[in-house]
C-alpha cells in the first residue's frame, strides 16, 4: 500500500477557521478586560476628581471661614472699643467675608463664595433651590443627632452650563449673633435703617439659620480627568492591537496552520483510505503529540482495513455461498411440498382405484366360472333339444348365439388383463406416494423407478410435438437398498425428465427443422447393476444431442440450466446431487458426447452408516 508523506498545501480554508474564532474570543476578551479597566479608571478617576474638588474647595471655604472669623473674634471686638457705631465692614462677618471675596474674585471669578439663609436681612444672601434643600438637609439632621458635630455637604451644580462642585457647612445662631439677629427692637439703628425690621430677626440661639458654602469650578479637572481616560484608553487599545497581532501571528504558526495538517491528513485519509497517510509533524506539543498519535492510528487503519478487506472478501463469498444454498433449500422445500402434495394426491387417487378395482378384478374370475357353466349348460341344451321351439330358434339366431359362446370368453380374458394392468398402475402409483416419507427404509430401486416412469408416462407418449418415446430397461436383481425413498424418487423424476426434454428439444431442433435423421427414435436406457458387494449403480440415458464440454462441468451448480427462461430453474440437478452426495453417501456424475447422447451414473452404497 502506497505511504504517502503529508505536507500541507492550503487551498481552502472553512468557513470559520479556530484561527478566526480565537482570535475573535482574544479581542472579545480583551475588549471585555478595557471595559472593566475603564471602568475601575472612571471610579478612580471620579474619586481623584472629587478628591481634588473637594481640596480646592476646602482651601477655599477655611480661607472664608477664617474671614469670618476674624471679623467675629478680632475686628469687631477692636472696633467696638473704639466707637458702638455700627459699622458693618468690620462688624458684619457675612458683609466683611462677601467684600473680601469681592476682591478675590477679581483674580478667580469662577470661584464663588455664599452665606445663604432661609429669611436674611440682606435680600443678597437669600438662599436658592438648592440652598434651601441643603439648609433644610443640615435642620433635619440637626434634630436627629442632637449635640453632634454635622458634617459637611458636598455635590455638584450646574450654572450657566458651567459644573460647580460645591461644599457646604451649617451655620449655627450663636449668642454674639443676638445683638443684630435677636428682637428688632433691640437691633442697631443703622441695620433697622439699612434692612429694615422684617427679614433676619428673631433667630434662636443654637439654630442652623444658614450654610457656609464654596462654589468651585470643575471644567479643567474634568479635562484632566477626560484627557487620562483618553491616554489610558488609546495606550490600551494600541497594546492590544499589539498583542491581537502577535497572537494572531504566533497562534498561525504554532496552532492553525499544524491543526490544518492534521485536519488535511484526516480528511485525505477518509477519502482515499487505500492510501496510507502521515503527518511530519516533530513538535513535542500538545499538536505534535496528535500528530505521532495520528501516525499511530493510520498504521492501525491500514493494518485493519487491509485484513477487513480479506474479511469482506471472505465474508462476501461466504454470504454468497450461504444465500445461494438458502435459495436451493428454499427451492427444495418447495419442490418437496409439490412432490408430497402430489404424493398424497396420487395415493388418494390410487385408493380410490384400488377399491372399485377390487371388486372387478375379485368378481371376474367368478363371472368367467358363471359364464363357463352357463355355456355348458347351454351347450346340453341343444344337444338335448336339437330342434327347440320357433320363438328359441329365433332369439337363438337374433342374438347370435354361437358368437357370442365364442366371444364371451374372450371378453373376459381381456378384462381380466386390463383389471390386472390397473392393479399394476395403481400399485406403482402407491409406490410413487411414498416420495413424501423422510425416514430411511431399504426399498426396491425398481419399484420407484417404474412408479416414477407411470407419473411421467404421458410425456412418453407420442402426440403433436413428438413420437414415442421407448423406454429399455436392463435391470439386474438388486437387493434391497436403505434410502429415503421419497428423495431418489425425486433423483429418477429429475433425471428422467431432463431426459425427455432433451430427446424433445433433438426432435424439434434436428428431426423437425433439418429433416435429417428421419429413421431417428428417442429412447431412454434405464440400466441397474450391483458396483460392488456394497453399492449399487443406476444409469439413465438419452440419445439425444448430448452436452457441450464447457457446459457439462457446470451442470450440477445451483441454478445452472440451458432451458429456456420460464421452462427450468436450474436446481434439479443440483438438488439430485445434494440428495446423493450429501444424504446417501454416493456419487452421481455425467457423461456426454455431443451428437451421440448422455448418461448419468448414480452409485449409491446398499446401507447407510
Amino acid at each position: 500500500m502506497p505511504t504517502q508523506v503529508f505536507t500541507p498545501l492550503v487551498k481552502s480554508q472553512p468557513k470559520i477557521s479556530i484561527k478566526f474564532k480565537f482570535t475573535i474570543a482574544v479581542i472579545i476578551s480583551l475588549i471585555i478586560i478595557m471595559g472593566l479597566g475603564v471602568w475601575n479608571l472612571s471610579i478612580i478617576q471620579a474619586k481623584a476628581f472629587e478628591q481634588e474638588a473637594r481640596t480646592r474647595s476646602e482651601l477655599v471655604l477655611n480661607f472664608g471661614q477664617a474671614s469670618r472669623n476674624y471679623v467675629i473674634k478680632q475686628l469687631a471686638p477692636a472696633v467696638e472699643k473704639h466707637t458702638k457705631e455700627m459699622i458693618f465692614e468690620a462688624k458684619s462677618n457675612a458683609f466683611a467675608t462677601r467684600s473680601i471675596f469681592e476682591i478675590f474674585n477679581e483674580q478667580l471669578p469662577e470661584y464663588i463664595y455664599k452665606q445663604p439663609a432661609l429669611n436674611p436681612m440682606n435680600s443678597a444672601n437669600k438662599a436658592d433651590d438648592l440652598e434651601k434643600e441643603i439648609i433644610a438637609y443640615f435642620q433635619k439632621n440637626q434634630n436627629r443627632n442632637q449635640n453632634k458635630i454635622l458634617p459637611e455637604k458636598t455635590g455638584y451644580k450646574k450654572n450657566q452650563n458651567t459644573e460647580l462642585f460645591y461644599v457646604a457647612q451649617p451655620i449655627t445662631m450663636e449668642t454674639s449673633c443676638l445683638q443684630c439677629h435677636g428682637r428688632p427692637e433691640d437691633a442697631p439703628q443703622a441695620i433697622r435703617d439699612k434692612y429694615g425690621t422684617t427679614n433676619g430677626f428673631n433667630w434662636t440661639v443654637g439654630d442652623i439659620i444658614s450654610a457656609l458654602m464654596i462654589y468651585v469650578p470643575t471644567k479643567d479637572l474634568r479635562a484632566n480627568q477626560a484627557s487620562m481616560i483618553q491616554a489610558v484608553l488609546f495606550t490600551f487599545i494600541g497594546i492590544t492591537i499589539v498583542l491581537i497581532t502577535l497572537i494572531y501571528l504566533l497562534f498561525d504558526k504554532l496552532v492553525a496552520k499544524r491543526i490544518y495538517q492534521v485536519s488535511q491528513a484526516m480528511n485525505q485519509a477518509a477519502l482515499n483510505p487505500g492510501v496510507t497517510v502521515r503527518i511530519n509533524d516533530k513538535g513535542r506539543d500538545e499538536l505534535g503529540r496528535m500528530a505521532k498519535i495520528f501516525n499511530i492510528m493510520a498504521d492501525s487503519l491500514d493494518d485493519a482495513y487491509a485484513n477487513l478487506e480479506h474479511k469482506v472478501a471472505a465474508r462476501t463469498a461466504e454470504l454468497e455461498k450461504t444465500l445461494q444454498e438458502l435459495q436451493i433449500t428454499q427451492t427444495q422445500l418447495i419442490q418437496n411440498e409439490k412432490m408430497s402434495s402430489l404424493g398424497q394426491l396420487v395415493a388418494g387417487i390410487a385408493h380410490e382405484i384400488n377399491n372399485p378395482l377390487s371388486f372387478i378384478s375379485g368378481n371376474i374370475n367368478h363371472a368367467e366360472m358363471y359364464s363357463k357353466d352357463l355355456l355348458r349348460l347351454i351347450e346340453l341344451f341343444r344337444q338335448t333339444y336339437p330342434q327347440p321351439d320357433s320363438p328359441v330358434q329365433e332369439y337363438i339366431q337374433k342374438i347370435e348365439l354361437d358368437f357370442v359362446a365364442e366371444d364371451l370368453p374372450k371378453l373376459l380374458s381381456s378384462m381380466k388383463i386390463g383389471s390386472e394392468r390397473i392393479n399394476q398402475i395403481v400399485l406403482n402409483l402407491r409406490n410413487f406416494s411414498r416420495l413424501d416419507q423422510a425416514e430411511m427404509k431399504s426399498v426396491n430401486l425398481h419399484e420407484g423407478i417404474e412408479s416414477t416412469l407411470v407419473i411421467l408416462q404421458h410425456r412418453l407418449k407420442a402426440n403433436s410435438d413428438h413420437p414415442e418415446i421407448v423406454v429399455i430397461k436392463e435391470y439386474t436383481n438388486l437387493p434391497l437398498v436403505e434410502c429415503n425413498p421419497g428423495q431418489l424418487n425425486q433423483v429418477f423424476m429429475n433425471l428422467l425428465s431432463n431426459a425427455i426434454d432433451a430427446l424433445v428439444s433433438h426432435w424439434e431442433n434436428h428431426i423437425i427443422k433439418d429433416g435429417t435423421e428421419a429413421n431417428f427414435t428417442p429412447q431412454i436406457l434405464i440400466k441397474t447393476e450391483m458396483a460392488n458387494s456394497e453399492s449399487v449403480k443406476i444409469y439413465v440415458s438419452d440419445n439425444g444431442s448430448g452436452i457441450p464440454e464447457k457446459v457439462s462441468s457446470q451442470i450440477f451448480n445451483p441454478f445452472f440450466t440451458t432451458k429456456p427462461i420460464g421452462k427450468g430453474t436450474g436446481l434439479g440437478l443440483s438438488i439430485s446431487y445434494k440428495i446423493i452426495v450429501e444424504r446417501h453417501q454416493g456419487s452421481i456424475s455425467c457423461e456426454s458426447e455431443l451428437g451421440k447422447g448422455t448418461t448419468f451414473c448414480i452409485q449409491i452404497p446398499v446401507r447407510q452408516a
